[in-house]
């Protein structure tokens, strides 16, 4: 899909460049349904075997609610400056582990105990990718 006007398209990215680029930054989103509504929480990851590996502490709202449910992950990248930029969302099953041999696991960012590993099983894994065909500022 192209916007002439902008000269700006978007395109469906495949599974591999949806991992790769998943594993290539820091920081995402997961999301998940409580009660009150749906809640989106920052939080830093790996990919280990095929998942999405996230840490939180004990007792957090993460680790009471996801534990068996459906989740959705998403990291992005976006150049302001140009306009280009891409999204993928993984959308699956988290587990919740108290193991400390539980894998792979990201460092946290955050202070404080984070014992607790949610990994995401993926059901699904798709992305897109903003493409500036030419310079915004020519028009």
């Amino acid at each position: 899909m192209v916007d002439s006007a902008s000269g700006v398209r978007l395109e469906e990215l495949d599974e591999e460049t949806c991992w790769r680029l998943v594993a290539s930054v820091p920081v995402g989103r997961i999301a998940w349904n409580e009660t009150g509504g749906p809640v989106v929480l920052p939080v830093n990851h790996v990919v280990a075997d095929g998942t999405v590996v996230v840490r939180t502490g004990a007792w957090s709202g993460l680790e009471r609610h996801v534990d068996d449910s459906d989740v959705a992950y998403e990291v992005d990248e976006v150049d302001e400056a140009t306009r280009a930029g891409w999204s993928v969302l993984v959308r699956g099953l988290a587990e919740v582990s108290y193991d400390d041999d539980a894998g792979a696991r990201p460092e946290p960012w955050a202070g404080g105990a984070r014992p607790v590993t949610v990994r995401v099983h993926p059901r699904s894994i798709s992305g897109r990718r903003l493409v500036v065909d030419r310079d915004p500022q020519e028009s």
